[in-house]
């Protein structure tokens, strides 16, 4: 139980365990499944699969139900190999397993909990808030495929390049439009969880930015949601469905304030 702290060396060692063969056969199969494969080539795709395959067997000996990565802190000083571990989290969330990107406890925690709560991944972003249209667009280069959980359809994904430096593997997630949203962040610390709302109304194509780019029309008022953002950090995780009043009775459970941020 608890955090459990996994040092790069641990999972240096562990990846160059893995078996080739069976990353190899797991990239194929990313590859077939993929509507495209855009810049990666397939010892790339082949070294994410190896980064998969090494995170979910951290998972099983460890005993743990999620885990998350400062993979480019870890690649650009050097410290951990170069596999980005993108679609390996897309893999893990669509499995109903919880991987969480530049190891962001709280978007961990959020998609954990919610993982018990609706059965359903989250998708953490970065925002980028137009008052203009009323939307927000949600931003970051790994999301799951399977958004109604593992059991439900897998939505369209292409295999992209990092956004930030063009380099390794990540998914593009083309995910159902004209669907409600619940957007949140449990904050341990503050004891209070923050949520909007709003519903799917385009898969932005545009290379600038993170690679999966949801915009959803904001229920409520957007310009109250822009100028209190920053107050809560910039991560939020958003899971497909009408989530508010599971939100509203676990926070009453946990002796959590809520805050409606829109």
């Amino acid at each position: 139980t608890g955090i459990q702290s996994v040092g790069y060396p641990e999972v240096n060692e562990f990846y160059r365990k893995v078996d080739r063969k069976e990353a190899q056969a797991v990239a194929d199969r990313w590859i077939k499944t993929a509507g495209k494969v855009i810049e990666p080539k397939r010892e790339t795709i082949v070294d994410s699969a190896a980064m998969y395959l090494t995170m979910d067997g951290l998972l099983v000996t460890r005993g743990a139900d999620a885990i998350a990565v400062n993979c480019l802190s870890g690649i650009y000083a050097g410290e951990m190999v170069e596999a980005y571990p993108c679609l390996g989290f897309m893999a893990l969330d669509d499995s109903g397993k919880v991987g969480a990107c530049e190891a962001d406890q709280r978007s961990t925690i959020t998609k954990l909990l919610m993982k018990y709560l609706a059965g359903r991944p989250g998708f953490i972003s970065d925002p980028v808030i137009d008052t203009a249209t009323n939307r927000i667009i949600y931003a970051h280069c790994v999301a799951p495929t399977r958004v109604f959980g593992p059991e439900g359809p897998a939505n369209p994904f292409h295999i992209r390049d990092h956004s930030e430096d063009r380099k390794g593997a990540c998914n593009r997630s083309l995910m159902p439009l004209g669907e409600t949203v619940t957007t949140i962040m449990f904050d341990a610390e503050k004891k209070k969880v923050i949520m909007h709302q709003g519903v799917t109304v385009e898969n932005v194509d545009e290379d600038k930015a993170c690679r999966t780019k949801l915009a959803v029309e904001v229920k409520g008022d957007i310009h109250k949601l822009l100028e209190q953002w920053d107050e809560w950090g910039w991560h939020r995780v958003t899971f497909y469905g009408d989530h508010r009043r599971k939100v509203i009775d676990t926070a009453a459970l946990l002796g959590f304030g809520v805050v409606e941020e829109a």
